[in-house]
């Protein structure tokens, strides 16, 4: 990971358990922030595999894969061995997850779209905002089941702040197919409610690490 600028006051206004301590670093790639002694669990998506003959893509089969990819991302948490004993209790309290997509340039590079374009942008807010939004809803629906991460309560007013932010930029999203957008707007809505109502299994969701 090359040195780069780290935005402080940003990465912590979106901070999701400012209340347990803030963010000070990132990992040496610059995909995961969160609090000291903490680790992530990632899996990538292969975004081509969502791509249909017409150019469209699937967003339906693409939330059902990043739902059932997230839910055994956290049956893992459980199982998984980390390098020192602060780090095992914090990936038990607060439960972080990486879900990700791999192979973005292909996608753009299929459908023809220049990688610094506004198409390209808002094709990839979309499905960002898919992505982000179905690990969301399925951590809220486990917490409805099994309960929320253990420091979710003392977190619970910005954890919920947090995705508030993530639904109001779903509004921002411009030069983007509008069946993509609607599904984005409709997943958020639902991550809000279920959220409000059971809070959340994990602390974070999704990780973009350099795939």
């Amino acid at each position: 990971g090359d040195p780069g600028v780290q935005y402080d006051t940003t990465v912590n206004r979106w901070h999701t358990c400012p209340n347990s301590g803030r963010i000070n670093a990132s990992n040496p790639c610059s995909e995961y922030m969160f609090v000291d002694d903490s680790a992530c669990n990632l899996a990538s998506i292969n975004l081509m595999k969502f791509r249909c003959q017409d150019g469209t893509f699937d967003a339906e089969r693409f939330q059902a894969a990043c739902r059932l990819v997230f839910i055994a991302q956290e049956i893992l948490v459980d199982h998984a061995s980390y390098p020192t004993k602060r780090i095992t209790a914090n990936s038990h309290r607060f439960r972080p997850l990486g879900l990700g997509y791999s192979n973005l340039g292909s996608l753009l590079m299929a459908d023809g779209l220049a990688y610094d374009s506004d198409e390209a942008r808002g094709l990839f807010g979309a499905v960002t905002a898919l992505l982000h939004g179905s690990g969301c809803r399925t951590s809220a629906e486990l917490a409805a089941v099994v309960g929320p991460f253990d420091a979710f309560e003392e977190n619970r007013l910005p954890m919920l702040r947090v995705m508030e932010m993530h639904q109001e930029r779903v509004e921002r999203i411009k030069s983007c197919p509008e069946y993509l957008l609607k599904s984005a707007r409709g997943l958020w809505d639902d991550v809000l409610a279920r959220g409000q109502r059971d809070g959340f299994r994990n602390a974070q969701t999704t990780v973009l690490a350099p795939t």
